[in-house]
């Protein structure tokens, strides 16, 4: 009787085991499922926020917008912050800095029906950015060679990344690149073989190049721009930071690399470098990030946002040495440089109106921003010197005392080497402007600013297409 009760017990602890390693077996595969579609869902909606060029041949964008559809009458939605840039995109893609909101509606009911839709299309390979992070094995829920090598990607990853580092140091950087692909496809979490790999393409790769002369530049119709051997790394390094944005969107180093190492530095892209370093901050950052992103928007001729943000720096790290020396001098910088600009769109306005009875009131209010400009940065002392001498330059042009402006350019420009090209081509208008002849090395300037912007192959409309 004892016996036949203990196989009874048995029996039914063996049922009870195996209905719960089944029901904690189908708990894990919609884990995985929810994270694989969680993951899926934070790179369309970054492309979606910032870069726009999802290949029509896959169904990302379609299965995203079914997404927000979804996602509009569920209840974590109202979780969802209000973006402060006004931008024609879906709540989703606004919002990738909210975790919880966004992990909520993957799993929840909201989504169900675009769950399945994402894990039908994923088998079927049509999401482009489902592809390189693991997204099937997700939804297979057994164990296969594959899931078994998947497993150990990461030191897989790292071994490759070993060979990377051997490479480098022999001194085969052209081998490198397919490496360093390859370890992200393994790990794609791996942030250094991200930052480290695009530092190689855009800075070691080129470091012994020549700019391409824009002559020999021709049009790639996938980067919309003209580039030679040397520039072509620099949006390969692009392209490899873009894919390690899309597969981390919460890690802000990817998002400043971008913005700082490449589009600034390297190819003076300011509208990109503050639009990338835009996205930076608003992740958890270092101090110096939001330094750079003011830089930059000074760069860019954002001089009312670069005040803002540097007013704003000071309030929050109060006690920096860097805030109370700094932070000062970029506030009046940018200060004396909207007072420049807004003296000549005011000179503008009035020079258009110059046969009306609105000229003399117009022209009054053009001096006044203009000696409010000349006083400010003049009190800036030795500081100021430099761009004072530029806007005295510009009024004694404005007076076509071309002489006496080139004069001050010329002295200005080996006081300030950074800005020696700008006031050099200040110079060059000025002469032209003036009748006066120009340089055997001014001449050769003007004919190689013939060229700049044109290259072979590249569309009659292409100017006015954004970068």
């Amino acid at each position: 009787m004892r016996s036949r009760y203990g196989r009874l017990v048995l029996a039914v602890a063996f049922v009870l085991v195996a209905a719960l390693g089944a029901w904690q077996g189908r708990r894990v595969t919609r884990l995985r499922e929810a994270e694989a579609f969680y993951r899926w869902m934070l790179a369309a909606a970054v492309d979606e926020r910032l870069f726009q060029d999802t290949s029509s041949e896959y169904l990302d964008r379609e299965l995203l917008e079914t997404c927000n559809r979804l996602a509009a009458a569920a209840p974590e939605t109202a979780q969802l912050e209000a973006d402060q840039a006004a931008m024609p995109i879906t709540a989703l893609a606004k919002n990738l800095k909210n975790d919880e909101a966004i992990w909520s509606l993957v799993r929840g009911a909201a989504l169900a029906p675009a769950r399945g839709q994402f894990l039908d299309a994923a088998r079927r390979g049509k999401l482009q950015f489902a592809r390189s992070i693991g997204y099937l094995e997700a939804q297979e829920g057994n164990v296969g060679i594959f899931s078994l090598f998947f497993g150990f990607r990461k030191v897989a990853a790292n071994w490759l990344w070993i060979q990377v580092d051997r490479y480098w140091h022999r001194g085969d950087l052209f081998r490198m690149v397919a490496l360093m692909k390859t370890c992200v496809l393994l790990d794609p979490n791996f942030i250094e073989a991200y930052q480290i790999g695009a530092w190689h393409m855009a800075y070691n790769a080129t470091a012994k190049m020549a700019d391409t002369p824009w002559a020999l530049r021709e049009w790639d119709e996938r980067y919309q721009a003209c580039v030679g051997e040397k520039e072509r790394y620099y949006y390969f390094a692009i392209d490899f930071l873009k894919d390690g944005i899309r597969k981390n969107p919460r890690n802000y180093k990817l998002y400043f690399d971008l913005g700082f190492a490449i589009y600034k530095q390297k190819m003076n892209d300011y509208a990109n470098a503050v639009k990338y370093l835009s996205e930076a901050v608003r992740l958890p950052h270092d101090r110096w990030v939001p330094r750079q992103l003011y830089i930059c928007m000074e760069l860019n001729g954002q001089y009312e946002e670069a005040i803002r943000g540097w007013e704003e720096y000071q309030k929050r790290f109060p006690e920096s040495e860097l805030t109370k020396e700094v932070a000062p001098r970029f506030i009046r910088s940018n200060q004396g440089k909207l007072l420049e600009k807004q003296w000549e769109d005011a000179l503008k306005k009035a020079e258009a109106a110059r046969d009306t009875a609105e000229y003399p009131a117009l022209k009054a209010e053009a001096d006044r921003l203009f000696q409010q400009a000349l006083d400010h940065w003049k009190a800036m002392g030795e500081d100021g010197d430099v761009r004072r001498m530029r806007l005295e330059a510009l009024k004694l042009r404005g007076e076509k005392r071309w002489f006496e402006a080139v004069a001050l350019l010329d002295k200005a420009r080996w006081d300030a080497p950074d800005q020696w090209e700008d006031f050099s081509d200040l110079i060059i208008q000025i002469k032209q402007e003036g009748g006066i002849p120009l340089s055997l090395s001014e001449r050769k300037a003007v004919e190689r600013k013939k060229d700049e912007g044109r290259c072979k192959g590249m569309p009659e409309d292409a100017s006015t297409r954004t970068s």
